[in-house]
């Protein structure tokens, strides 16, 4: 069980996230490897709107922001700055996969926290998409999904749970 970060540690972390204006900086800061992350990001999104026959390239491409997005904040959360790899990057992949995005999510969270969050998030992102109401409504849930994966993964990798040892063969 790590750190139950609770509403005032999001409004730390989304500000700190949101100050820099390249996620692309602020990952590479880190020491993480864009192009992976954004494959990542891409593979998520995919894999989340075609469960909901929901894939195209523009909802694919808003999918991979709500996971970045997530992913920043959940890696965000710890007050100091994590020590983060691409190797660990994998390890809390396959962790998160292995036990699932709420599971993680609960061992660090306050739920209310999150849902709070994730709805802020998910519903402002969908609003910005260029489609009409009817459009918009069916990929709420989606994108919000895309978002907790994101999030459980900076979670999983921010914790220091990862370690480059202990990766889970899926």
């Amino acid at each position: 069980m790590g750190a139950n970060y609770e509403a005032g540690d999001f409004d730390r972390a989304v500000a700190v996230v949101g100050a820099e204006p390249s996620p692309q900086k602020l990952v590479e800061r880190l020491g993480l490897d864009w192009e992976q992350l954004t494959r990542l990001a891409l593979d998520a999104a995919a894999t989340v709107l075609a469960t909901e026959r929901l894939r195209d390239g523009g909802a694919v491409a808003y999918g991979r922001e709500a996971f970045t997005g997530g992913f920043l904040i959940g890696l965000h959360l710890p007050p100091e700055r994590p020590d983060v790899s691409t190797a660990r990057l994998a390890a809390a992949v396959d962790a998160v996969q292995a036990r699932g995005r709420h599971a993680v999510i609960a061992d660090h969270c306050d739920l209310a926290a999150v849902a709070r969050l994730e709805t802020v998030y998910a519903d402002a992102l969908v609003e910005s998409m260029p489609l009409d109401e009817a459009e918009r409504d069916p990929l709420r849930l989606p994108v919000t999904r895309i978002f907790e994966a994101g999030l459980a993964v900076g979670l999983e990798l921010g914790s220091g749970g990862a370690g480059e040892d202990d990766s889970v063969e899926l």
